[in-house]
């Protein structure tokens, strides 16, 4: 069988215990003899390397808690843990207010022109629209010819002034702008305040006949002149009656006529006689003293409430006032409670027993 090696690790220098298969058994350990004096501390060796990390002790019991440390300085920040996951999404927030319009971008170049559509059917037709205003007035026409007036239509034929069927001839045959219908007067030329006139039942052939009904003047006379007379309009209804006129005053009294004689007395007495006239009104008396004056009446009822007046314009805004001193600051507030102090850490599991390492060399030096 192979050789067994087994190297323990301690501050001593390294010491190696070697187990052979072929070795007897184990002898009745001796009786322990008294303990040696305590050498002194040899020199630290050097620091041997690192030996893989023996296993886990069994857990010791809990030590009683110390007392709380001072607390110490903090430690770096640890690296960033992983980002949790995202939490459902909040409730939309109200809308905001619309914010102000952009300016309009600049025009886009023009399309190309598509080709012409197929022609839609009539649409149909608008309502009329509103006249237009008038136009200006355009220049006046040129004066038309002068047309046939009523003057320079006589006649010298003998006519009697009175009323009838009356023929006069014209001079030159020229009747002027007379026509059939209208109301002529003929008036004699010497005498103007002498005509006839009445409708003219022909005119025409150098001739006009009137049925003169209103007649001014006498005579047979042979230089007439012609003019167009008002139509006579048909008769008014008659006016109302006036007002009765006011009541003429009274006229004097006549004088008094002699006294006749005494007749015989009779023995029946006469009438009374009518009372006499009422003789004229004293002078006014003079104006007695004045009267007490009389307690005040009760005070009216108050009238109703006048309309309000329009509210005056509002005065200018006066000048804002100087800033007041700053106030004292106040009192500082109360500390905070402090907060609790975090439960104690498991305690690390106990290390390997030292004082055993130089049991070990020992016996690999034996």
């Amino acid at each position: 069988m192979a050789d067994t090696i087994i190297i323990i690790e301690s501050a001593q220098p390294q010491t190696s215990v070697v187990f052979s298969a072929d070795q007897g058994p184990q002898g009745t350990p001796g009786v322990t003899g008294p303990t040696g004096p305590t050498g002194s501390t040899g020199t630290t060796g050097p620091t041997g390397p690192i030996g893989p990390t023996g296993p886990t002790g069994s857990q010791g019991p809990t030590g009683a808690t110390g007392s709380t440390g001072a607390t110490g300085a903090t430690g770096a920040t640890g690296a960033t843990g992983s980002t949790g996951p995202t939490g459902s999404t909040g409730s939309t927030g109200s809308t905001g207010p619309t914010g102000p319009q952009g300016a309009t971008g600049s025009t886009g170049p023009t399309g190309s022109t598509g080709s012409t559509g197929p022609t839609g059917s009539t649409g149909p037709t608008g309502a009329t629209g509103s006249t237009g205003p008038t136009g200006a007035t355009g220049a006046t026409g040129a004066t038309g010819a002068t047309g046939p007036g009523y003057s320079g239509v006589t006649s010298t034929s003998t006519i009697t002034i009175g009323t009838g069927l009356k023929t006069f001839t014209l001079v030159s045959g020229y009747a002027g702008a007379f026509i059939t219908g209208d109301r002529i007067r003929a008036i004699h030329s010497d005498t103007p305040t002498y005509y006839m006139e009445g409708p003219a039942n022909y005119v025409g052939g150098g001739t006009i006949i009137i049925t003169v009904d209103t007649a001014v003047g006498s005579g047979s006379h042979n230089n007439w002149n012609f003019s167009i007379a008002g139509l006579i309009g048909a008769t008014g209804p008659t006016g109302a009656t006036g007002a009765t006129g006011a009541t003429g005053s009274t006229g004097s009294t006549g004088a008094t006529g002699p006294t006749g004689p005494t007749g015989a007395a009779s023995t029946v007495p006469g009438p009374t006689g009518p009372t006499g006239a009422t003789g004229s009104t004293g002078a006014t008396g003079a104006s007695g003293a004045t009267g007490a004056t009389g307690s005040t009446g009760a005070t009216g009822p108050t009238g109703p409430q006048g309309i309000t007046g329009p509210t005056g314009p509002t005065g200018a805004s006066g000048a804002t006032g100087a800033t007041g001193p700053t106030g004292a600051s106040g009192a500082t507030g109360p500390t905070g409670a402090t907060g609790f102090t975090g439960a104690t850490g498991p305690t690390g599991p106990t290390g390997a027993n030292a004082t055993a390492l130089p049991d070990i060399l020992m016996l690999g030096g034996m």
